[in-house]
């Protein structure tokens, strides 16, 4: 609950933090986080490892996003690493007087190296404003499953599409090369997203980019002949290899269902069995 108070939100001090990871192997003991500096409003808890990989856990300890916040996240995965990141606990973006909320994310995959980037969603409260801006570069041997979830509200609280604003900027180089690029600002006051609205009033949205150097057309049309029940998949081939994958459904528990059959999926092309720990510590999903 929001308490009202005589002092504007915009007269609080902004938070500004983040992550700064870099994960390298160990021929003894497997992939590990060598240098690290997290700094609220996030928390780096508690990693596992597993046959090889490591989990790390992103958690906000605040109570999500205020204006004026700024979270910056810059990853490094050095050759032959195999990294989770994982956030088990959603992100609220809060109602705003004015500006915004920022978060601006870079991740570098080494040659050989996997990254799978796997958050709980970012919840856009009613009047609340994000931008978001994304970089990630990887080699043309190296994996990268990256995913974005976010809600357009709280249904319990009778909130849908009464965010003011999002924008997202998204850059994805492969060899330097430029293999994906998004840029797009929603506002639904001004009617935007009507096509999502209109088939899922209350509905949640992911986002997927799936790197490898494995073919991906048969992993196409499988995706297209999907049935999800309440939800709808859609996929493109991305010009250097690779394909991007979006996703939306009616609700939270539908979009899980939907969210893990194409990560599983994915999974199968590359031939790697998804580590126990990973999956344990997606919270949310479960």
């Amino acid at each position: 609950m929001l308490l009202k108070s005589s002092v504007s939100r915009s007269a609080r001090p902004a938070v500004l933090g983040g992550a700064r990871l870099r994960y390298t192997v160990d021929p003894a003991i497997g992939t590990q986080l060598k240098s690290q500096w997290v700094r609220p409003p996030l928390h780096l808890a508690k990693a596992y490892a597993e046959k090889g990989w490591a989990v790390s856990l992103l958690t906000s300890p605040t109570a999500g996003l205020l204006e004026g916040d700024k979270l910056e996240v810059d990853v490094a995965v050095d050759s032959g690493s195999k990294v989770g990141l994982i956030s088990p606990a959603a992100c609220r973006v809060h109602t705003m007087d004015q500006g915004n909320a920022l978060i601006e994310q870079s991740y570098k995959v080494g040659p050989g190296a996997l990254l799978d980037v796997w958050p709980s969603p970012l919840i856009l409260q009613k009047e609340s404003r994000l931008e978001q801006s994304t970089r990630v570069a990887v080699t043309s041997d190296s994996v990268l499953l990256f995913c974005e979830v976010v809600s357009p509200g709280r249904a319990a609280y009778g909130e849908s599409f009464a965010f003011a604003q999002w924008k997202s900027r998204l850059q994805i180089f492969r060899d330097k090369k430029l293999v994906a690029f998004e840029n797009f600002t929603c506002s639904p006051q001004n009617g935007d997203l009507m096509d999502w609205r209109e088939q899922y009033p209350d509905g949640s949205y992911a986002s997927f980019y799936f790197l490898a150097p494995f073919p991906m057309e048969d992993l196409v049309e499988s995706l297209h002949q999907i049935q999800c029940k309440e939800a709808s998949i859609g996929a493109s081939p991305l010009r250097e290899g690779g394909m991007g994958i979006k996703i939306l459904a009616a609700d939270g528990l539908h979009l899980r269902e939907a969210v893990f059959l194409v990560r599983k999926m994915c999974y199968e092309v590359i031939g790697i069995k998804l580590p126990h720990a990973l999956r344990r510590a997606q919270t949310f999903f479960h």
